[in-house]
């Protein structure tokens, strides 16, 4: 398999994403993927002019940050993408790039309307919200002309209520305790020239590099790479 480059976005409240880019870093080297992290968003993705990636990993939450439970953080973490930023990304999909949000890239960009659509889906303020992190199913999809990988179980939080786009294909659903409703935890489609995966598990480090996990993240990276998977 031939070397790929990553680019992984990382900042924002509540996660050590430094951590799970770490380990997200970890999980994708087999596949040959060497990975940056970067903490500055414009910066990372202002780069690609010049040093084009295979791969865009969005983990970070990066929002407006609207409501007064974030009023301590907004002068320091509210987030905007400028239109030089949303420009670049789109360009990597437009040139065949592939892209991957983990679990709060649901969350990002809140005032960027076509954020939800290129990944597939997004979080709803009002509507979607997430238990307390317990024991998560995970089961696979029902598809045609796949194998399909196994069912696992992982210690994460559970997005419910997502709202996905139309063409987004669902590949693992994730159920709890708190939660038993079947919940899309894992889907893909395809942007432009380019391929979407977005994973709403991935809380943690552990959560990540829990082996099963990791296999169902290495599967779908490939196939957005457009390498052997089982997808």
């Amino acid at each position: 398999m031939s070397r790929r480059s990553n680019l992984i976005l990382v900042g924002g409240i509540f996660h050590d994403f430094q951590a799970s880019a770490e380990a997200l870093s970890d999980v994708l080297a087999p596949l040959g993927i060497e990975s940056r992290i970067e903490p500055d968003l414009d910066a990372g993705l202002a780069s690609l002019a010049t040093h084009p990636v295979d791969l865009i990993t969005v983990n970070a939450l990066r929002w407006e940050m609207i409501g007064e439970k974030y009023d301590p953080y907004r002068d320091s973490e509210a987030y905007s993408p400028p239109a030089a930023t949303r420009a670049a990304l789109a360009n990597h999909l437009e040139t065949g790039g592939a892209l991957l949000g983990l679990h709060t890239a649901s969350i990002c960009f809140s005032d960027w309307p076509e954020w939800g659509q290129i990944l597939g889906g997004r979080w709803v303020w009002g509507t979607s919200f997430h238990p307390p992190p317990e024991r998560i199913t995970v089961t696979p999809a029902e598809r045609d002309g796949s194998d399909a990988l196994p069912a696992f179980e992982v210690h994460d939080e559970l997005y419910t209520d997502l709202t996905l786009e139309p063409e987004a294909e669902v590949l693992a659903y994730g159920r709890s305790e708190a939660m038993p409703n079947p919940q899309p935890v894992l889907w893909r489609h395809t942007v432009r020239r380019g391929r979407v995966i977005y994973d709403a598990l991935g809380h943690d480090s552990a959560s990540l590099l829990h082996p099963p996990h990791a296999k169902w993240l290495t599967e779908s990276v490939a196939w957005a790479l457009e390498e052997e998977s089982v997808l």
